[in-house]
Protein backbone atom coordinates (compact mmCIF):
# COMPACT_ATOMS: atom_id res chain seq x y z
CA UNK A 1 0.00 0.00 0.00
CA UNK A 2 1.45 3.27 -1.31
CA UNK A 3 0.68 5.64 1.89
CA UNK A 4 2.48 8.44 3.15
CA UNK A 5 2.50 9.67 6.91
CA UNK A 6 1.32 13.22 7.57
CA UNK A 7 0.10 13.15 10.65
CA UNK A 8 1.14 13.72 14.09
CA UNK A 9 0.89 11.01 16.41
CA UNK A 10 -0.40 13.23 19.57
CA UNK A 11 -3.30 13.46 18.30
CA UNK A 12 -6.77 12.02 20.21
CA UNK A 13 -10.38 11.17 18.48
CA UNK A 14 -13.34 12.98 18.99
CA UNK A 15 -14.54 10.90 21.94
CA UNK A 16 -18.67 10.91 21.52
CA UNK A 17 -17.50 9.67 17.37
CA UNK A 18 -14.99 7.44 18.86
CA UNK A 19 -16.88 5.77 21.67
CA UNK A 20 -19.83 4.92 18.96
CA UNK A 21 -17.74 3.93 16.50
CA UNK A 22 -15.89 1.39 19.06
CA UNK A 23 -19.10 -0.35 20.60
CA UNK A 24 -19.91 -1.46 17.23
CA UNK A 25 -16.51 -2.92 16.43
CA UNK A 26 -16.68 -4.31 19.71
CA UNK A 27 -19.72 -5.60 19.27
CA UNK A 28 -18.86 -7.43 16.21
CA UNK A 29 -15.41 -8.33 17.10
CA UNK A 30 -17.65 -9.92 20.32
CA UNK A 31 -19.13 -12.64 18.18
CA UNK A 32 -15.79 -13.88 17.36
CA UNK A 33 -15.55 -16.04 20.24
CA UNK A 34 -18.19 -19.33 20.26
CA UNK A 35 -18.53 -23.05 20.79
CA UNK A 36 -18.82 -25.48 18.13
CA UNK A 37 -21.76 -25.24 16.47
CA UNK A 38 -23.90 -26.99 13.45
CA UNK A 39 -24.33 -25.43 9.86
CA UNK A 40 -27.19 -27.73 7.81
CA UNK A 41 -26.81 -30.63 9.69
CA UNK A 42 -23.02 -30.65 10.09
CA UNK A 43 -20.75 -30.01 13.29
CA UNK A 44 -18.25 -27.86 12.40
CA UNK A 45 -15.05 -27.31 14.06
CA UNK A 46 -15.23 -24.53 17.25
CA UNK A 47 -12.64 -22.15 18.56
CA UNK A 48 -10.88 -24.55 20.98
CA UNK A 49 -10.28 -27.51 17.98
CA UNK A 50 -7.33 -27.58 16.05
CA UNK A 51 -8.62 -27.10 12.56
CA UNK A 52 -6.87 -29.79 9.22
CA UNK A 53 -5.94 -27.12 6.52
CA UNK A 54 -5.19 -28.07 2.83
CA UNK A 55 -2.72 -26.58 0.85
CA UNK A 56 -3.94 -26.13 -3.51
CA UNK A 57 -1.26 -24.30 -5.19
CA UNK A 58 2.02 -24.38 -3.40
CA UNK A 59 4.04 -21.91 -5.06
CA UNK A 60 5.85 -19.25 -3.83
CA UNK A 61 2.89 -17.35 -2.21
CA UNK A 62 1.77 -20.49 -0.60
CA UNK A 63 4.56 -20.96 1.57
CA UNK A 64 4.21 -17.52 3.41
CA UNK A 65 0.76 -19.42 4.26
CA UNK A 66 2.33 -22.59 5.14
CA UNK A 67 4.54 -20.81 7.54
CA UNK A 68 1.58 -19.37 9.54
CA UNK A 69 -0.20 -22.05 9.90
CA UNK A 70 2.58 -23.94 11.30
CA UNK A 71 2.79 -21.40 13.85
CA UNK A 72 -0.64 -21.56 14.49
CA UNK A 73 -0.16 -25.60 15.02
CA UNK A 74 2.69 -24.55 17.48
CA UNK A 75 -0.34 -22.56 19.32
CA UNK A 76 -3.04 -25.93 18.68
CA UNK A 77 -5.21 -23.98 16.62
CA UNK A 78 -4.42 -25.46 12.82
CA UNK A 79 -2.66 -27.49 11.72
CA UNK A 80 -1.39 -28.71 7.86
CA UNK A 81 -2.55 -32.10 7.18
CA UNK A 82 -2.56 -32.27 2.87
CA UNK A 83 -1.24 -30.48 -0.07
CA UNK A 84 -2.49 -29.85 -4.06
CA UNK A 85 -0.41 -28.64 -7.04
CA UNK A 86 0.52 -29.86 -10.81
CA UNK A 87 4.34 -29.56 -10.60
CA UNK A 88 5.76 -32.27 -8.81
CA UNK A 89 8.51 -31.19 -7.43
CA UNK A 90 7.06 -28.38 -6.25
CA UNK A 91 4.32 -30.37 -4.18
CA UNK A 92 7.33 -32.65 -2.96
CA UNK A 93 8.95 -30.25 -1.49
CA UNK A 94 5.27 -28.49 0.29
CA UNK A 95 4.94 -32.00 1.47
CA UNK A 96 8.07 -32.23 3.53
CA UNK A 97 8.09 -28.68 4.53
CA UNK A 98 4.28 -29.80 6.07
CA UNK A 99 5.95 -32.71 7.94
CA UNK A 100 5.19 -35.56 5.35
CA UNK A 101 1.09 -34.50 5.07
CA UNK A 102 -1.00 -36.25 1.56
CA UNK A 103 0.05 -34.76 -1.05
CA UNK A 104 -2.61 -34.72 -4.35
CA UNK A 105 -2.05 -33.72 -7.58
CA UNK A 106 -6.12 -33.29 -8.16
CA UNK A 107 -7.60 -30.89 -6.26
CA UNK A 108 -10.62 -32.67 -6.65
CA UNK A 109 -8.90 -35.73 -4.82
CA UNK A 110 -7.73 -33.42 -1.66
CA UNK A 111 -11.65 -32.09 -1.17
CA UNK A 112 -12.70 -35.74 -0.75
CA UNK A 113 -9.58 -36.24 2.53
CA UNK A 114 -11.58 -36.05 5.79
CA UNK A 115 -8.78 -34.37 7.65
CA UNK A 116 -9.42 -31.30 5.24
CA UNK A 117 -11.43 -28.75 7.28
CA UNK A 118 -10.34 -26.08 5.25
CA UNK A 119 -8.88 -25.17 2.26
CA UNK A 120 -6.04 -22.24 1.27
CA UNK A 121 -5.73 -21.66 -2.49
CA UNK A 122 -2.63 -19.79 -3.80
CA UNK A 123 -2.84 -21.01 -7.08
CA UNK A 124 -2.64 -19.16 -10.66
CA UNK A 125 -5.79 -16.47 -10.91
CA UNK A 126 -7.55 -18.66 -13.04
CA UNK A 127 -8.19 -21.15 -10.65
CA UNK A 128 -9.40 -19.66 -7.85
CA UNK A 129 -13.13 -19.55 -8.23
CA UNK A 130 -13.46 -22.31 -9.88
CA UNK A 131 -11.44 -23.99 -6.52
CA UNK A 132 -13.04 -22.30 -4.18
CA UNK A 133 -16.90 -23.42 -5.41
CA UNK A 134 -15.72 -26.76 -5.55
CA UNK A 135 -14.26 -26.63 -1.69
CA UNK A 136 -17.54 -25.21 -1.06
CA UNK A 137 -19.50 -27.48 -2.62
CA UNK A 138 -17.68 -30.15 -0.71
CA UNK A 139 -18.31 -28.62 2.76
CA UNK A 140 -15.18 -26.59 3.60
CA UNK A 141 -13.96 -23.44 4.24
CA UNK A 142 -12.06 -21.45 2.64
CA UNK A 143 -9.06 -18.83 2.68
CA UNK A 144 -8.62 -17.62 -1.23
CA UNK A 145 -5.47 -15.69 -1.99
CA UNK A 146 -6.77 -12.41 -4.00
CA UNK A 147 -7.90 -11.77 -6.35
CA UNK A 148 -11.05 -13.64 -6.13
CA UNK A 149 -11.29 -14.74 -9.61
CA UNK A 150 -9.63 -13.86 -13.35
CA UNK A 151 -10.55 -10.55 -14.84
CA UNK A 152 -12.38 -12.18 -17.08
CA UNK A 153 -14.25 -14.26 -14.75
CA UNK A 154 -16.83 -11.91 -12.90
CA UNK A 155 -19.42 -14.58 -13.56
CA UNK A 156 -17.62 -17.05 -11.59
CA UNK A 157 -17.55 -14.65 -8.12
CA UNK A 158 -20.82 -14.06 -8.36
CA UNK A 159 -21.67 -17.75 -8.24
CA UNK A 160 -18.80 -18.34 -5.28
CA UNK A 161 -20.63 -15.97 -3.48
CA UNK A 162 -24.28 -17.67 -3.95
CA UNK A 163 -22.48 -21.22 -3.32
CA UNK A 164 -21.05 -20.11 -0.02
CA UNK A 165 -23.95 -18.73 0.77
CA UNK A 166 -25.60 -21.82 0.09
CA UNK A 167 -23.81 -23.57 1.49
CA UNK A 168 -22.98 -21.16 4.69
CA UNK A 169 -19.20 -21.51 4.21
CA UNK A 170 -16.53 -19.17 5.31
CA UNK A 171 -14.40 -17.23 2.44
CA UNK A 172 -12.24 -15.35 3.42
CA UNK A 173 -10.22 -13.51 0.55
CA UNK A 174 -6.61 -13.09 1.24
CA UNK A 175 -6.39 -8.51 1.18
CA UNK A 176 -4.24 -8.56 4.10
CA UNK A 177 -4.52 -5.25 3.74
CA UNK A 178 -7.84 -5.75 5.73
CA UNK A 179 -6.72 -7.19 9.09
CA UNK A 180 -7.82 -4.14 10.76
CA UNK A 181 -10.29 -3.62 13.76
CA UNK A 182 -10.38 0.11 13.16
CA UNK A 183 -12.29 -0.12 9.64
CA UNK A 184 -15.00 -0.60 11.61
CA UNK A 185 -14.84 1.91 14.04
CA UNK A 186 -13.85 4.51 10.73
CA UNK A 187 -16.91 3.21 8.77
CA UNK A 188 -19.31 3.71 11.51
CA UNK A 189 -17.98 7.50 11.69
CA UNK A 190 -18.80 7.61 7.62
CA UNK A 191 -22.19 6.33 8.03
CA UNK A 192 -22.38 9.17 10.97
CA UNK A 193 -21.41 12.04 8.72
CA UNK A 194 -18.12 12.91 9.95
CA UNK A 195 -16.90 14.13 6.83
CA UNK A 196 -20.17 14.49 5.11
CA UNK A 197 -21.22 12.92 1.68
CA UNK A 198 -18.41 11.16 0.52
CA UNK A 199 -17.77 12.39 -3.47
CA UNK A 200 -14.16 11.23 -4.25
CA UNK A 201 -11.65 8.65 -3.17
CA UNK A 202 -7.92 8.50 -4.66
CA UNK A 203 -5.60 5.65 -3.43
CA UNK A 204 -2.56 3.63 -5.11
CA UNK A 205 -0.16 1.76 -5.71
CA UNK A 206 3.67 2.49 -7.16
CA UNK A 207 6.95 0.84 -7.11
CA UNK A 208 9.75 0.40 -9.56
CA UNK A 209 11.07 -2.96 -10.85
CA UNK A 210 8.98 -5.50 -13.55
CA UNK A 211 8.61 -7.73 -9.94
CA UNK A 212 7.00 -10.34 -12.32
CA UNK A 213 11.07 -11.65 -12.58
CA UNK A 214 10.15 -12.62 -8.54
CA UNK A 215 8.45 -15.63 -10.74
CA UNK A 216 11.71 -17.62 -10.91
CA UNK A 217 12.06 -20.33 -13.53
CA UNK A 218 14.15 -23.39 -10.95
CA UNK A 219 13.92 -25.61 -14.40
CA UNK A 220 14.13 -24.56 -17.56
CA UNK A 221 14.12 -27.46 -19.11
CA UNK A 222 10.61 -28.44 -17.81
CA UNK A 223 8.18 -30.17 -20.32
CA UNK A 224 4.66 -31.55 -19.76
CA UNK A 225 4.71 -35.06 -18.73
CA UNK A 226 3.99 -37.09 -15.40
CA UNK A 227 5.65 -34.24 -13.30
CA UNK A 228 4.08 -31.52 -14.63
CA UNK A 229 0.06 -31.11 -15.34
CA UNK A 230 0.31 -28.79 -18.40
CA UNK A 231 -3.42 -29.34 -18.85
CA UNK A 232 -4.30 -29.02 -15.56
CA UNK A 233 -2.39 -25.80 -15.25
CA UNK A 234 -4.52 -24.13 -18.34
CA UNK A 235 -8.01 -24.70 -17.02
CA UNK A 236 -10.38 -23.63 -19.08
CA UNK A 237 -7.70 -20.70 -20.48
CA UNK A 238 -7.13 -20.90 -23.57
CA UNK A 239 -4.79 -24.17 -25.15
CA UNK A 240 -1.87 -22.87 -26.50
CA UNK A 241 1.52 -24.98 -26.34
CA UNK A 242 3.80 -25.09 -23.70
CA UNK A 243 6.04 -22.39 -22.39
CA UNK A 244 8.37 -23.02 -19.35
CA UNK A 245 8.00 -18.91 -19.28
CA UNK A 246 3.85 -19.50 -18.60
CA UNK A 247 3.93 -21.88 -16.59
CA UNK A 248 6.32 -20.92 -13.76
CA UNK A 249 5.97 -16.59 -14.72
CA UNK A 250 2.01 -16.63 -15.06
CA UNK A 251 1.29 -13.26 -13.77
CA UNK A 252 2.93 -11.91 -16.89
CA UNK A 253 0.31 -13.36 -18.65
CA UNK A 254 -3.11 -12.30 -19.95
CA UNK A 255 -4.65 -15.48 -19.50
CA UNK A 256 -3.93 -16.04 -16.19
CA UNK A 257 -3.44 -12.85 -14.31
CA UNK A 258 -4.61 -8.87 -14.92
CA UNK A 259 -1.67 -7.22 -13.60
CA UNK A 260 -1.50 -4.44 -11.14
CA UNK A 261 -5.70 -3.97 -11.55
CA UNK A 262 -5.96 -7.76 -9.46
CA UNK A 263 -2.49 -8.40 -8.29
CA UNK A 264 -1.50 -4.62 -6.36
CA UNK A 265 -4.87 -2.27 -6.28
CA UNK A 266 -6.82 -4.97 -4.84
CA UNK A 267 -5.13 -4.13 -2.28
CA UNK A 268 -5.62 -0.66 -1.50
CA UNK A 269 -9.21 -0.45 -3.16
CA UNK A 270 -10.72 -3.05 -0.85
CA UNK A 271 -10.13 -1.07 2.27
CA UNK A 272 -11.81 2.39 0.86
CA UNK A 273 -14.64 0.37 -0.60
CA UNK A 274 -15.47 -1.26 2.80
CA UNK A 275 -15.06 1.96 4.82
CA UNK A 276 -17.77 3.37 2.27
CA UNK A 277 -19.61 0.61 2.37
CA UNK A 278 -19.72 0.71 -1.60
CA UNK A 279 -21.50 -1.83 -4.25
CA UNK A 280 -21.38 -2.53 -7.75
CA UNK A 281 -20.17 0.48 -10.17
CA UNK A 282 -22.22 2.29 -12.59
CA UNK A 283 -19.45 2.83 -15.05
CA UNK A 284 -15.38 2.21 -14.88
CA UNK A 285 -13.12 3.29 -17.09
CA UNK A 286 -9.55 1.61 -17.49
CA UNK A 287 -6.23 2.97 -18.92
CA UNK A 288 -2.14 2.17 -19.04
CA UNK A 289 -0.07 0.14 -20.73
CA UNK A 290 3.78 -1.21 -21.06
CA UNK A 291 5.17 1.61 -21.39
CA UNK A 292 8.64 0.36 -19.96
CA UNK A 293 8.79 -3.48 -19.78
CA UNK A 294 8.65 -5.87 -22.38
CA UNK A 295 5.23 -8.17 -21.04
CA UNK A 296 1.75 -8.65 -21.42
CA UNK A 297 0.45 -7.40 -18.54
CA UNK A 298 0.65 -3.64 -18.16
CA UNK A 299 3.27 -1.90 -16.53
CA UNK A 300 1.34 1.32 -15.53
CA UNK A 301 -2.39 1.08 -14.52
CA UNK A 302 -4.94 3.58 -14.08
CA UNK A 303 -9.07 2.71 -13.07
CA UNK A 304 -11.67 5.27 -12.69
CA UNK A 305 -14.85 4.40 -11.34
CA UNK A 306 -18.14 6.23 -10.73
CA UNK A 307 -20.79 5.21 -8.30
CA UNK A 308 -24.36 6.15 -8.90
CA UNK A 309 -24.87 9.48 -6.76
CA UNK A 310 -21.06 8.95 -5.69
CA UNK A 311 -18.13 8.51 -5.05
CA UNK A 312 -16.22 8.39 -8.18
CA UNK A 313 -13.08 6.63 -7.67
CA UNK A 314 -10.02 6.99 -8.87
CA UNK A 315 -6.92 4.21 -8.67
CA UNK A 316 -3.32 5.17 -9.70
CA UNK A 317 -0.40 2.54 -10.44
CA UNK A 318 3.13 2.96 -12.01
CA UNK A 319 5.55 -0.06 -11.94
CA UNK A 320 8.16 2.29 -12.86
CA UNK A 321 8.58 5.24 -10.17
CA UNK A 322 7.79 4.23 -6.71
CA UNK A 323 6.60 7.93 -5.09
CA UNK A 324 3.35 7.74 -3.93
CA UNK A 325 0.08 9.36 -2.96
CA UNK A 326 -1.72 9.33 -0.07
CA UNK A 327 -5.43 7.40 0.02
CA UNK A 328 -7.97 10.09 0.52
CA UNK A 329 -11.73 9.61 1.40
CA UNK A 330 -13.26 13.58 0.38
CA UNK A 331 -16.53 14.61 1.69
CA UNK A 332 -18.22 17.36 1.59
CA UNK A 333 -17.06 18.01 5.20
CA UNK A 334 -14.13 16.97 5.39
CA UNK A 335 -11.56 13.98 4.69
CA UNK A 336 -9.84 10.76 5.63
CA UNK A 337 -6.49 9.99 5.22
CA UNK A 338 -4.82 6.08 5.30
CA UNK A 339 -1.26 7.07 5.74
CA UNK A 340 1.98 4.81 7.77
CA UNK A 341 0.83 5.94 11.45
CA UNK A 342 -2.40 5.28 10.71
CA UNK A 343 -6.35 6.27 9.53
CA UNK A 344 -6.11 10.26 9.92
CA UNK A 345 -10.21 11.87 10.15
CA UNK A 346 -10.28 15.50 9.45
CA UNK A 347 -13.62 17.01 9.71
CA UNK A 348 -14.97 20.32 8.44
CA UNK A 349 -16.95 22.83 9.82
CA UNK A 350 -19.30 23.30 7.06
CA UNK A 351 -20.06 26.94 8.41
CA UNK A 352 -16.75 28.00 8.67
CA UNK A 353 -15.32 25.84 6.27
CA UNK A 354 -12.45 25.50 9.19
CA UNK A 355 -10.73 22.10 10.04
CA UNK A 356 -12.33 20.83 13.36
CA UNK A 357 -11.58 17.66 15.59
CA UNK A 358 -8.89 15.77 14.18
CA UNK A 359 -8.78 11.75 14.39
CA UNK A 360 -6.35 9.58 14.62
CA UNK A 361 -6.64 5.80 15.16
CA UNK A 362 -3.12 3.95 15.08
CA UNK A 363 -3.08 0.41 12.83
CA UNK A 364 -3.94 -2.67 14.59
CA UNK A 365 -2.95 -5.18 12.06
CA UNK A 366 -2.57 -3.44 8.91
CA UNK A 367 -0.85 -5.68 6.31
CA UNK A 368 -0.48 -8.73 8.71
CA UNK A 369 -1.38 -12.15 6.95
CA UNK A 370 -0.85 -14.21 9.91
CA UNK A 371 -3.70 -11.79 11.57
CA UNK A 372 -5.93 -12.54 8.77
CA UNK A 373 -5.44 -16.23 9.38
CA UNK A 374 -6.36 -15.70 12.82
CA UNK A 375 -9.05 -13.92 12.10
CA UNK A 376 -10.10 -16.52 9.64
CA UNK A 377 -10.02 -19.67 11.81
CA UNK A 378 -11.86 -17.75 14.70
CA UNK A 379 -14.74 -17.12 12.01
CA UNK A 380 -14.02 -21.28 11.12
CA UNK A 381 -15.22 -21.63 14.63
CA UNK A 382 -18.15 -18.92 14.94
CA UNK A 383 -19.22 -18.88 11.58
CA UNK A 384 -19.06 -15.17 11.84
CA UNK A 385 -18.20 -13.06 8.71
CA UNK A 386 -14.50 -12.16 8.48
CA UNK A 387 -12.37 -9.15 7.79
CA UNK A 388 -12.44 -9.75 4.09
CA UNK A 389 -15.40 -11.36 3.09
CA UNK A 390 -16.48 -13.34 -0.27
CA UNK A 391 -19.56 -10.37 -0.13
CA UNK A 392 -17.24 -7.78 -0.43
CA UNK A 393 -14.47 -9.42 -2.40
CA UNK A 394 -17.27 -9.93 -5.62
CA UNK A 395 -18.10 -6.40 -5.76
CA UNK A 396 -14.20 -5.38 -5.53
CA UNK A 397 -13.86 -7.77 -8.63
CA UNK A 398 -16.65 -5.75 -10.16
CA UNK A 399 -14.89 -2.73 -11.15
CA UNK A 400 -10.47 -4.20 -11.17
CA UNK A 401 -12.30 -6.85 -14.00
CA UNK A 402 -13.97 -3.55 -15.76
CA UNK A 403 -11.13 -1.40 -15.59
CA UNK A 404 -9.20 -4.23 -17.67
CA UNK A 405 -11.75 -5.32 -19.75
CA UNK A 406 -12.32 -0.83 -20.57
CA UNK A 407 -8.32 -1.20 -20.95
CA UNK A 408 -8.24 -4.31 -23.43
CA UNK A 409 -11.00 -3.49 -25.47
CA UNK A 410 -10.68 0.38 -25.55
CA UNK A 411 -14.25 1.09 -24.22
CA UNK A 412 -16.47 2.23 -21.37
CA UNK A 413 -17.72 -0.74 -19.58
CA UNK A 414 -20.99 -0.62 -17.73
CA UNK A 415 -22.46 -2.62 -14.92
CA UNK A 416 -26.12 -3.71 -15.92
CA UNK A 417 -28.17 -3.36 -12.48
CA UNK A 418 -30.89 -5.52 -13.69
CA UNK A 419 -28.88 -8.12 -15.16
CA UNK A 420 -25.51 -8.03 -13.05
CA UNK A 421 -23.46 -8.52 -15.51
CA UNK A 422 -20.61 -6.06 -17.01
CA UNK A 423 -21.40 -4.53 -20.50
CA UNK A 424 -19.29 -2.46 -23.16
CA UNK A 425 -20.46 0.90 -24.08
Amino acid sequence: MTIRSTAPANRTPNRRQFLRAAGTAAGLAATYAAPRVTVLGEEVKGANERIGVGFIGVGGRCQAHIDIVKKLQEEGKAEPVAVCDVYAPRLEAARQKCGGVKAYRAHEELLQDPNVDVVCIASPDRHHAPQAIDAVEAGKDVYCEKPLTHWSQFELAKKLEEAAAGKRRIVQVGTQYMADENYAKVSQMIKDGVIGKVIHAQLGYFRRGDWGERMVIPDAGAKPGPDLDWERFLGDAPQVPFSVSRFFQWRLYWDYAGGPATDLLVHTFTPVFCLLGLDYPQRVFGGGGCFQYDREVPDQCNIIADYKNGPSIVMMNSLSNYTGIDTKIRGTDGIILLTNAGIRIVPIDPKTGKETDEIVLAWNGMGDTAKLWRNFIECVGSRQQPFSPISAAVRVQAPLSAGIIGHRENKVVLFDAEKQKLTLS
